[in-house]
């Protein structure tokens, strides 16, 4: 092709303008194309690639052939197409500068700038050039700059550059923020005094970090409005290219928040670690209440007199009483969730309102205070009860003298800001409980301790020092979080948020019981009875085969596979025990399963739990009955898996 005859500035400049001007004059010479770093297309006018070079195929993966003759716009990407280049030329005569996006032959896309120019014959357009400058690296440069930046401007933290001449260069909108200090009253001058409420640890600080490149440790700050704070700092040294030192970075936290966020951490691994003791022990203690428990129905339909029906109505007391506080250790471990179901907080407020103007004390006035339209919640309506009773029994006991309780409830978006402030808090709606007092408050040295399991500063005939480790257990486990406001003498505010239902489509309908049959005996069906404690097995067999029903037992999940095998066809119902070594229930009951599929199974469990219907399906049971149980449980259970 001859060198056109250019009547436009046809090369102002579709092509860098570091390019010899001997080059950008001979278009028609590929092979000089072929040494340019950047893209060169000829396209016709209707925009089909006639030309290009080997920049194209290398920056987007094709061979140079299978660009010709395929429109360019199949290679433009987004908003940018050939009809809007031909038309900025024969508007202005060109394109300069223009951002577009161009697909590789892989699916990804680059980042391209191009510049563009076209021949002209009797006033029309003919062929058109196209430069086209790969600016991915640079774009995603600017989009890790921005991203930087931004995190610049949400970091808490303090963030300062001092020169080597003790000058600050930088000032971060966290340092703002710490200090009260504008950017412009701080850059250009040495380190304000806020930071310098202690030259010599400053000046020692600094002369480690240039002679060993890093300092860390604590200074006492203050804020411009004269608030004494302790910051943890560390300094750094920056360095240029050749190595050579250039600033020095300095990074400052407020110690207080920071420590605050660990003593939480800490505190959770302490409850975590408890938890998990407990609940081994509660696991153990319910099977030990297990058998007593069946044996004294047993006892009370052989022993008719009185004073036998005496003595095994306050053992039966006590087995109740020693039930409720494992099931209020396994609360605040990890061992119980939640029954989802809509919870209102009026029907809340008004049970608890009438048990504690009948059993506190009258010199106690209570308050009440609901918003209106106030949104449900999703969990379990007694766990609830009991996190709002603790509460109060918390704020009776800090009123000795009488005094005013008030319980309040409104609706309470929690956003990103407050959600940054308070451990385990996510954005959203929530509802926001509070339990305060005009009591005693609490004491500053104990108010770390407070929800720690076991402990109290009640006497030991008074308290167990789980009510406030309960209360926090099962907030987490629903999804909120607690906070406290109190002053000695000035009384407490509990706050507990729990997240709102945002729609009644979200909330599960409570499972309804299927209405039993009085009959409990048994007509001759065969049991087998798998459980690791022999002593469980022993009362549970004699209790069974009282009420008429014919029991195998197995000590483990495997003997219990192998006694189903010898007995297949013969045996009604399955029921195990969840935990046991070896081969626990779960375990056996798939294994049973794939002999008998149709065979039920029945799971006890120490831990008391609430599964769902998905999850009993999964595991193959049609109930788990939480250990310790009585005999008319069991059998009313049974009575109704055999006869559906």
């Amino acid at each position: 092709m001859a060198k056109p005859a250019v009547s436009a500035p046809l090369l102002t400049p579709p092509f860098p303008t570091t390019q010899p001007s001997a080059t950008m004059g001979a278009l028609s010479n590929h092979e000089t194309w072929d040494l340019l770093p950047v893209i060169i297309w000829k396209l016709s006018a209707e925009g089909f690639v006639l030309a290009a070079n080997r920049a194209s195929g290398e920056l987007l993966g094709y061979d140079p052939a299978e660009f010709l003759s395929r429109p360019a716009d199949d290679f433009l990407v987004d908003s940018i197409d050939f009809k809007f280049l031909k038309k900025r030329i024969e508007m202005i005569g060109k394109v300069a500068n223009q951002e577009a996006c161009l697909l590789c032959k892989d699916g990804s896309t680059r980042h391209v700038v191009i510049d563009a120019g076209a021949e002209t014959s009797g006033g029309s357009l003919g062929e058109i050039y196209c430069a086209i400058s790969d600016h991915s690296l640079r774009k995603r440069t600017e989009v890790h700059a921005r991203e930087q930046t931004e995190l610049l401007l949400r970091n808490e933290e303090a963030i300062i550059i001092q020169n080597l001449e003790g000058q600050v260069i930088y000032w971060s909108m966290g340092a703002e923020r710490l200090y009260g200090l504008p950017a412009f009253e701080a850059i250009g001058r040495p380190l304000p005094r806020e930071l310098g409420n202690d030259p010599q640890i400053l000046t020692e600080a600094r002369r480690i970090a240039l002679s060993a490149g890093e300092w860390r440790g604590e200074l006492k700050n203050s804020t411009t409005t004269g608030t004494q704070f302790v910051a943890e700092s560390r300094w750094a040294l920056l360095r240029d290219q050749s190595g050579n030192p250039q600033s020095i970075l300095i990074i400052n936290e407020d110690a207080a928040e920071s420590r605050l966020l660990e003593e939480e951490r800490l505190r959770a691994q302490r409850q975590e670690c408890i938890g998990n003791l407990a609940g081994g022990i509660a696991h153990d203690l319910n099977n030990i209440l297990q058998p007593i428990s069946i044996a004294l129905d047993m006892f009370r339909g052989r022993l008719a007199d009185n004073e036998s029906q005496e003595v095994l109505g306050m053992l039966d007391s006590n087995v109740r009483r020693a039930t409720e506080l494992v099931r209020q250790i396994l609360t605040f471990t990890s061992g119980v969730g939640p029954e989802r179901q809509t919870v209102e907080i009026n029907s809340l407020f008004g049970e608890v309102a009438n048990f504690v103007r009948q059993a506190f004390p009258k010199a106690i006035q209570l308050q009440v205070s609901l918003e209106d339209k106030l949104p449900p919640i999703l969990g379990d309506q007694t766990q609830m009860e009991q996190v709002i009773l603790n509460l109060c029994v918390n704020a009776r006991d800090a009123m000795r003298d009488g005094g005013t309780l008030r319980l309040e409830a409104v609706g309470f978006e929690v956003d990103d800001t407050f959600a940054a402030r308070q451990p385990l808090a996510k954005p959203g709606r929530y509802v926001r409980v509070s339990v305060s007092d005009t009591g005693s408050g609490i004491p500053r040295q104990i108010r770390k301790k407070i929800f720690e399991p076991f402990f109290t500063t009640k006497g030991p005939e008074k308290g167990t020092g789980l009510g406030l480790a309960t209360v926090l257990g099962i907030i987490r486990r629903h999804g909120g979080f607690l906070t406290l406001e109190t002053e000695e003498g000035s009384g407490s505010s509990f706050h507990v948020f729990l997240p709102a239902a945002t729609s009644a489509a979200e909330a599960p309908n409570p499972s309804h019981a299927i209405k039993l049959e009085p009959k409990t005996a048994g007509g001759g069906e065969t049991i087998l009875l798998v459980d690791d404690e022999s002593t469980v097995l022993k009362v549970m067999q004699r209790s069974l085969e009282k009420s008429g029903y014919r029991v195998l037992t197995a000590h483990d999940g495997e003997e219990g596979v192998s006694v189903f095998k010898r007995h297949v066809g013969e045996i009604d119902l399955v029921i195990t025990d969840m935990s046991m070594p070896g081969l626990d229930g779960p375990e056996m009951t798939a294994a049973i399963h794939k002999i008998s599929p149709s065979i039920p199974v029945l799971g006890t469990s120490g831990l008391d739990t609430h599964p769902d219907q998905e999850t009993l399906r999964a595991l193959g049971l049609r109930k788990i009955l939480g250990k310790p149980c009585n005999s008319q449980t069991i059998l009313l259970a049974i009575r109704q898996v055999l006869d559906e």
